[in-house]
């Protein structure tokens, strides 16, 4: 009688059908990496999925495509979220409504770190803006006349 073991644990090989579906799955959802291999048993951990970037340069361009499409979840998701009055206010035991100051500065954190992550995703669509170009209208000799 020959008895099979149960090959057990997260996969290490990497295939590209994994790569797509992980890439996909990043593409279509607000969730970081580490809480889709939590979601996904059947991926490999993290740190193997780093390894992987660091290892197959097709991987690392399609996760990185992913990751910029991720970023329009994050913005759809910024918008649901101001837009939601729903925890706004509370009834007290007198039945008055009050101002829920805390679901407001939870959402407003949850703005604030989406926004935050698509800064750093797409820096040149949702980044801050800084202009660091100069332009100098005075000749050298006219600006060394200016300094004596």
């Amino acid at each position: 009688m020959t008895i099979t073991k149960s090959k057990k644990g997260r996969p290490t090989d990497y295939t590209p059908v994994i790569a797509n579906e992980i890439c996909a799955t990043i593409a279509s959802s607000s969730k970081g990496i580490g809480r889709l291999c939590k979601d996904n048993p059947n991926w490999p951990n993290q740190d193997t999925i780093f390894t992987w970037l660091k290892t197959y340069s097709d991987f690392s361009e399609q996760y990185a495509r992913a990751k910029i499409v991720q970023v329009e979840v994050l913005i759809d998701e910024i918008i649901e979220i101001a837009d939601d009055p729903s925890q706004d206010n509370l009834t007290n035991g007198q039945s008055q409504t009050i101002c829920n100051n805390a679901s407001i500065n939870r959402a407003r954190l949850r703005i604030d770190t989406r926004k935050w992550i698509a800064s750093k995703l797409a820096p040149k669509i949702y980044g801050n803006k800084i202009d660091n170009t100069h332009s100098i209208n005075t000749s050298h000799e006219e600006a060394l006349t200016l300094l004596k």
